[in-house]
């Protein structure tokens, strides 16, 4: 299951694949109800939504890690918060003295008028730019470029190349198995009666020596090797006993850090660091989905904004033409050359207009097809798109400390924080570790075996039935004076985690104010609709004015050219007011996207897992440190025990 908000409303997906993305035809389908929340419309339209169920890549939301508890401090000053914050109420400013002591608002409006906002039902029906179309929807089409975008596709590799870095680390623990063999033949010349005990002019000598077994580094960082060699010789030496033999040995060899390099947390902090890597990276992709989600939903708003303002124009020009038609009729009558010529101009011009906008209309579906990646809009481009989700119309409540309290939970810079304070401790626990002295534990043990004719599957039997083992024990003991090195990168580990702290305290300010500016911009923008409604219906008011004295109450007194001139201006007045409005409407129903940014819960998902799993393994959460030059000098900064996630 999917989950993906997108526009002014929150709508369930489920992860799919086009199977019949377009539906085209030159009549309008049945109606079909799209739930969704924080409101329901019923269009005239079946949205593009015609998939079949796979299973989408997507990361999940990263856990925070060990330092998951850094993010309470801020969690409780919201909550501990006792004055609200102003629009915890209602998106209505109720203080706002540029709204609140407007007369014709009678107090509070919590919707726009649809007889406003005419053109809202007129954009979900084909303009007739095109032969066929196809309904398109914000949530359709977000989920189209889930599936089929090149550009989330590769973002989509990430994660998966991430997590090979992880068994890439790990496989250093693996056991290695080795074989090796050598055969010398020998035939030098005697400089000694020693080398062969006889006075034989050449030493001739046929050695054969072989070797196998296995070898495994340990997590505790010791290193552990059973090998057993094997081999015959003989020569011409009267030294050699028994001439030719066979020999073989069993050996068990053990190295062990005592000091530097022991434990386990120190040997795995490659894989550690490669798994918060791998966390890290999750975050990052989620995070540039959701900023791809918003393009296209930002693109899909600028196609409605777009066909709105077609909308628009096309009925300025139709009052243009009237107009002209009137005056063309008049002509014989009363109407005067320059009054027919003012009418032309205001055509030419209303209709240059629409042509730009016309070429709005197919740049923004260009540029759907490109975000979508979908190669079904590719093959049918010339067919119109018909968006059916409209913008939100009413008033919604918000609360922002929920969405402040959500966006601490949710927020993937925040998270990635977390990981980076984490990444930042397991250097340091390494960094400590590293300036001890080295004292390493060395054990040893074999059996040999001997035998007659090169026998050397006889040895190997008499190796474990003549004799006994053959053992050692040492320490290596090293130090080098003044550890100078060491002891500076512990230095610079401890200065890199003061400030990935600082770095975690300024990601969490910033997004906190980041929600607020979020929230307020919400109920800003809502408050801007309905002033600019009432600017909308003040020139509505004045157009209608002004066509009634030109049509039935003209002034003798008062020139015809200029009550055209003020006709033709008042018009463009209301157009700009309307285009106003319709782009305050699509700010509006961005700004929702955008706060699910801010909260970071544009994407949810629940898909098959990609991620490492967590396990039961605790954490050892640090204390805050002391800021700045504090935790040099005083901090006991211990390494954390790390939580363990499976391989995938």
């Amino acid at each position: 299951m999917l989950g993906l908000i997108a526009g002014s409303s929150q709508v369930t997906l489920r992860g799919q694949t086009p199977v019949e993305p377009l539906k085209h035809s030159t009549e309008y389908p049945a109606t079909e109800s799209l739930s969704a929340e924080p409101h329901s419309i019923e269009h005239e339209l079946n949205p593009y939504r015609s998939h079949a169920t796979v299973h989408l890549p997507i990361p999940h939301a990263v856990s925070s890690g060990p330092y998951a508890q850094q993010v309470d401090r801020y969690r409780n000053r919201v909550l501990d918060s006792e004055v609200p914050a102003e629009g915890d109420a209602n998106c209505w400013f109720r203080n706002s003295p540029a709204l609140s002591n407007y007369a014709p608002l009678n107090g509070e409006v919590s919707q726009l008028d649809p007889q406003v906002v005419w053109w809202d039902a007129d954009v979900s029906r084909p303009l007739g730019l095109a032969e066929q179309y196809t309904a398109v929807d914000a949530s359709g089409l977000a989920q189209t470029a889930l599936i089929a975008s090149p550009y989330v596709r590769s973002l989509l590799t990430e994660p998966q190349i991430s997590m090979t870095d992880i068994v890439i680390a790990d496989a250093q623990f693996d056991p290695l198995t080795f074989l090796d063999a050598n055969y010398t033949d020998t035939n030098d010349p005697v400089g000694s009666e020693l080398t062969t005990g006889d006075q034989s002019d050449r030493f001739r000598d046929n050695l054969f020596a072989s070797s196998a077994g296995v070898r495994k580094k340990l997590t505790s960082g010791g290193n552990l090797e059973v090998v057993q060699r094997g081999g015959f010789q003989s020569n011409n030496s009267t030294f050699l006993t028994p001439n030719p033999q066979g020999t073989s040995r069993l050996e068990l060899n053990f190295s062990q850090p005592l000091l530097r390099d022991h434990g386990k947390a120190v040997n795995r902090t490659r894989v550690i660091l490669a798994k918060i890597d791998a966390q890290i990276t999750n975050s990052e992709v989620r995070e540039e989905i959701q900023t791809h989600l918003v393009d296209v939903t930002t693109a899909y708003w600028e196609l409605y904004q777009a066909r709105a303002e077609w909308l628009q124009r096309h009925r300025l020009l139709a009052s243009a033409l009237e107009m002209q038609a009137v005056l063309n009729a008049r002509g014989a009558v009363d109407s005067q050359q320059r009054q027919i010529l003012r009418a032309n101009v205001a055509v030419a011009k209303r209709q240059a207009d629409l042509v730009r906008i016309e070429t709005r209309i197919r740049n923004a579906q260009s540029k759907l097809r490109l975000l979508t990646g979908d190669r079904q809009f590719v093959q049918l481009a010339q067919f119109e798109m018909v968006p059916v989700e409209r913008p939100l119309m009413q008033s919604i409540e918000l609360s922002t400390r929920d969405a402040t309290l959500t966006a601490l939970d949710n927020r993937p810079d925040i998270v990635q924080s977390l990981q980076q304070m984490h990444a930042v401790s397991t250097r340091v626990g390494a960094a400590r570790n590293q300036v001890l002295p080295q004292l390493d534990l060395l054990l040893s043990s074999y059996v040999s075996g001997l035998d007659t004719s090169r026998n050397t599957v006889g040895a190997i039997g008499r190796q474990f039935s003549e004799g006994r083992p053959t053992y050692s024990a040492g320490l290596i003991f090293e130090r080098p004076w003044g550890n100078r090195a060491n002891q500076a990168r512990l230095r610079r580990n401890r200065w890199e985690w003061t400030r990935s702290y600082a770095e975690f305290q300024q990601t969490t300010e910033a997004a906190i104010t980041e929600v607020e500016i979020a929230v307020r911009e919400t109920q800003t923008l809502f408050n801007e609709l309905i002033a600019k409604q009432h600017s909308t219906i003040a020139a509505t008011r004045e157009v209608e004015y002004l066509r009634q004295r030109w049509i039935h109450l003209p002034d003798p007194n008062e020139n015809a050219i200029l009550l055209i001139e003020n006709l033709l201006d008042a018009q463009e007045r209301l157009a700009d007011e309307e285009r106003g409005l319709v782009r305050a409407q699509v700010a509006h129903a961005l700004s929702w996207v955008m706060l699910r940014k801010a909260m970071g819960v544009l994407l949810v998902c629940d898909v098959a897992e990609v991620s490492p799993v967590l396990s039961n393994t605790p954490s050892v959460i640090l204390a805050e440190p002391e800021p700045f030059g504090g935790m040099i000098d005083g901090e006991q900064l211990s390494l954390p025990t790390v939580p363990e996630w499976s391989l995938p």
